[in-house]
């Protein structure tokens, strides 16, 4: 059982590696961070958004177990980045530049929603 664990992260680790290597290969960088609910634990299947500053390259992940995720192959450029999930959201953390072979890492922090008062 200890032995098909640590194949399983280290297959993980490997993938991660080899797409920061093509990558930074192709002159592409990554954004990668973790999502945290209010009380500081990794939120699960949380969906990221992440733009870029001029509106475009709009793309979304889902978080794994452990509130990871990642966008690998970004052109160089400045992103803002985002998460949500059942009724939660962060705030979008701005000003986020991924430079050629390089990963940005962000930490996002789950919210719940503000209800307009009438």
């Amino acid at each position: 059982m200890r032995y098909k664990r640590f194949a399983i992260v280290a297959s993980a680790f490997a993938l991660v590696a080899m797409m920061c290597f093509a990558a930074a290969a192709a002159g592409l960088g990554t954004v990668g961070g973790q999502v945290l609910d209010a009380s500081g634990r990794p939120a699960a299947d949380a969906f990221v958004t992440l733009q870029s500053s001029e509106g475009g390259h709009l793309q979304t992940a889902q978080t794994n177990a452990q509130g990871r995720f990642w966008f690998a192959s970004l052109p160089e450029g400045q992103y803002s980045v985002r998460a949500s999930d059942h009724g939660r959201v962060s705030e979008w953390k701005q000003n986020v530049w991924v430079s050629p072979g390089r990963q940005i890492d962000v930490t996002l922090h789950l919210r719940a929603k503000k209800t307009p008062t009438p």
